[in-house]
């Protein structure tokens, strides 16, 4: 479980890196990363929050552009990194796909799909994903917590003028 542990925590900087890029474009930050055999293979950040795409996720857009070249097999030795908790729509889109493992950084307290809110894996037991949580938790709510809380301070003297 050790040896596990650091390679998630290396994973989730990953995710990280990508959830600071969402963040830098005006979006929440969110990042995901998906590992395949020991490569990371693919890397999205979100796209949605303040804009037209609610369904921009960053999971859903990795699984979308990793779909293209992966099959079930492939997902099936996978980790899927994200820096939040899934939503219910994002873990069945994991399921669907017949992700492996998912590692997933801060708790979701609004939308948690893996046991916070619901626990949606459970509820599909056919299916074989192993869902681990709190990895660089503190990191990646950091990163969250600094993000909503700048919008509600609103913009500042600097972005005006």
């Amino acid at each position: 479980m050790n040896g596990d542990y650091r390679r998630w925590q290396a994973g989730m900087q990953r995710a990280l890196s990508a959830a600071r890029q969402a963040s830098a474009e005006g979006h929440v930050p969110i990042g995901a990363v998906l590992e395949l055999d020991g490569v990371y293979r693919y890397s999205h950040a979100n796209q949605s929050g303040h804009s037209d795409q609610p369904l921009a996720h960053a999971e859903l857009l990795l699984l979308q552009a990793a779909s293209q070249s992966l099959g079930q097999s492939d997902f099936r030795r996978s980790i899927l990194y994200v820096t939040l908790e899934p939503c219910p729509m994002c873990l069945g889109a994991m399921l669907h796909c017949h992700l492996g493992t998912l590692v997933f950084g801060a708790y979701n307290l609004k939308w948690g799909a893996c046991g916070t809110v619901q626990d949606l894996s459970a509820a599909f037991p056919a299916e074989s994903l192993q869902c681990w949580g709190g990895v660089e938790e503190l990191a990646c709510a950091a990163l969250l917590q600094g993000f909503f809380g700048r919008l509600r301070q609103g913009p500042s003297a600097e972005d005006q003028g």
